[in-house]
């Protein structure tokens, strides 16, 4: 059997008021990521850091190629 490959992961620390904000903030930040660094991010945990703060880890993953014709 072949060994699984090592999980790449990064961490974000995020600030936030409501649940709609880090939604955004997350989505925003996953965005900017994908577009600076040709990667996908992959939402792996969530811990909170306490009132209104919260860590979330991703997978980094490889976006694919796309087709050209």
């Amino acid at each position: 059997m072949g060994k699984k490959a090592e999980k790449v992961l990064l961490n974000q620390d995020f600030a936030f008021l409501k649940e709609e904000d880090l939604n955004a903030q997350i989505a925003a930040f996953a965005a900017a990521h994908e577009a600076s660094n040709h990667q996908i991010l992959a939402m792996d945990a969530r811990r909170p850091l306490g009132a209104g703060k919260v860590r979330v880890t991703f997978r980094v993953l490889p976006k694919k190629a796309t087709r050209s014709r």
